[in-house]
C-alpha cells in the first residue's frame, strides 16, 4: 500500500463507502482502492502476512483519520468493525465517537506498525479466524449471548450496563496498563456484536 495524499486517498475512500449504502468488507475495500490506484497492491499481498498486516494497518489508520474528519466537519459517521466498513449520515444529537475507543488508539498511533513483530501477527490472524470460525455455527441470538458472556453479562441487562463493562475491561486489559492484547481484541469483538443493542 502506498502513502499518498491524505485527501485524495479519503475522497477515493468517501466514493466507494457511497457505493455501499449497506457498508463493505475490508477484502472490497481495498481491492476498489486498488482498482482505482488510490493503492498499490502487490500480487502476494494477500497471501504474505507481513504486507497483509502492514496493508490492513494503514488502511484502518486512514479510516479512523477520515471518521474524525468527517464527524468534526458534520459530514457523516464511519462505522469502523473488523468485518464491516459503513458510512452512514450524520446525527447532530448522536454521539459520533465512542468515548474511549482502544482501536481508534491503536490504528493512529503508528509506531505500532513497527512495533507489532510478524510473531504477534501470526498469532492475531490465527486467533481471528479462529473465533470467525466458531462464531459462524451460532444464531445471531447465540452470537449476542456469547458477547455477553465474554463481557462478564448475562442476557436481558440494560444498555447503560453494558457500555459500563465494556469500558472497564478495556481499562482493565489496554496493552497500556500491561493488558492482553488479544483478551482487548475480544472485548471489542463483543461490543460489535452488542452495539446495536446499545446505540441510542
Amino acid at each position: 500500500m502506498t502513502v499518498l495524499q491524505e485527501s485524495r486517498l479519503f475522497g477515493e475512500l468517501v466514493e466507494i463507502l457511497q457505493q455501499y449504502p449497506e457498508g463493505v468488507n475490508e477484502h472490497t475495500l481495498l481491492k476498489s482502492l486498488d482498482e482505482r490506484g488510490a493503492v498499490n497492491l502487490d500480487e502476494d499481498t494477500f497471501r504474505d502476512t507481513v504486507k497483509l498486516f502492514r496493508t490492513h494497518f494503514l488502511l484502518y489508520n486512514a479510516l479512523y483519520q477520515l471518521r474524525d474528519q468527517l464527524w468534526r466537519e458534520a459530514r457523516g459517521h464511519l462505522e469502523i468493525t473488523a468485518v464491516r466498513i459503513q458510512l452512514m449520515a450524520y446525527h447532530p444529537g448522536q454521539s459520533g465517537l465512542e468515548e474511549h475507543d482502544p482501536m481508534r488508539d491503536y490504528y493512529l498511533d503508528i509506531d505500532m506498525l513497527e512495533k507489532t513483530t510478524e510473531q504477534d501477527i501470526e498469532s492475531a490472524l490465527n486467533n481471528f479466524w479462529k473465533r470467525l470460525h466458531e462464531e459462524s455455527i451460532f444464531s445471531s441470538g447465540g452470537l449476542q449471548a456469547k458477547a455477553l458472556q465474554t463481557l462478564g453479562l448475562k442476557e436481558g441487562c440494560p444498555a447503560p450496563e453494558i457500555k459500563r463493562a465494556y469500558r472497564r475491561l478495556c481499562m482493565r486489559h489496554h496493552p497500556d496498563r500491561g493488558g492482553d492484547p488479544e483478551r482487548l481484541q475480544e472485548i471489542n469483538e463483543a461490543m460489535e456484536i452488542l452495539r446495536p443493542m446499545v446505540r441510542p
